[in-house]
C-alpha cells in the first residue's frame, strides 16, 4: 500500500495550526492582556504586545528546534511541528511590529530572521547525509564493498515494498 502524501501534508498543516492555537491559548492564559481602560492602558498594551512577541519568538524557536530533532520516520509530525514554529514565528513578528518600541522591536524581528534562516539551513540546506565510501590503499573506491552495499540496498527496497 502506497503512503498517502496528500494526507501527510494536510496532517502537517493541521498540526501546525493546532500548535499555534495551543501556544496562543497558553500565552493568553498565563499572561493575560492588560485592561485598555485603566490609566496608561495604551503603554501597557504596547509593552504587553512586545513581551508576547518575545515569548512567541522563544516558543517558535523551541518548536523549530524540536522539529529538527524528530526522527526521519516521523516526517509528517516533524513537518507539522516545523509549520507550528513557522506560524508562531509569524505571529511573533506581527506582535513585535504592532508594538511601538523601536530597538526592542528591531531585535525581535532580527532574532526571528536569524532563527528562520538557521532552521531553514539545518532543515533544507545541508542536503541528504551520505555515508563515506571505503577506499582501497590507492584511494579508489572498493568495488567489492560497493557491490555489497548495492545488494543490501536492493534487499532493503524489497522489504520496504513488501511492507508497504
Amino acid at each position: 500500500m502506497k503512503r498517502n502524501v496528500a494526507l501527510q501534508i494536510i496532517f502537517a498543516f493541521f498540526l501546525g495550526l493546532v500548535l499555534v492555537a495551543f501556544v496562543w491559548i497558553g500565552v493568553i492564559t498565563f499572561y493575560p492582556e492588560p485592561s485598555w481602560t485603566s490609566e496608561g492602558g495604551d503603554a501597557a498594551a504596547r509593552t504587553w504586545r512586545l513581551t508576547v512577541g518575545i515569548i512567541l519568538l522563544v516558543t517558535a524557536t523551541a518548536l523549530s528546534a524540536i522539529s529538527l530533532s524528530l526522527p526521519v520516520r516521523a516526517e509528517a509530525i516533524a513537518n507539522g511541528v516545523l509549520l507550528g514554529g513557522v506560524f508562531t514565528m509569524l505571529t511573533a513578528v506581527g506582535m513585535a511590529l504592532s508594538s511601538e518600541t523601536g530597538a526592542l522591536r528591531f531585535a525581535v524581528v532580527t532574532a526571528a530572521l536569524v532563527v528562520t534562516i538557521g532552521i531553514g539551513y539545518l532543515r533544507f540546506g545541508r542536503g541528504p547525509r551520505v555515508a563515506p565510501v571505503a577506499a582501497t590503499a590507492d584511494g579508489q573506491a572498493d568495488p567489492e564493498l560497493a557491490a555489497r552495499v548495492e545488494q543490501l540496498e536492493r534487499r532493503l527496497d524489497a522489504i520496504r515494498r513488501a511492507l508497504d
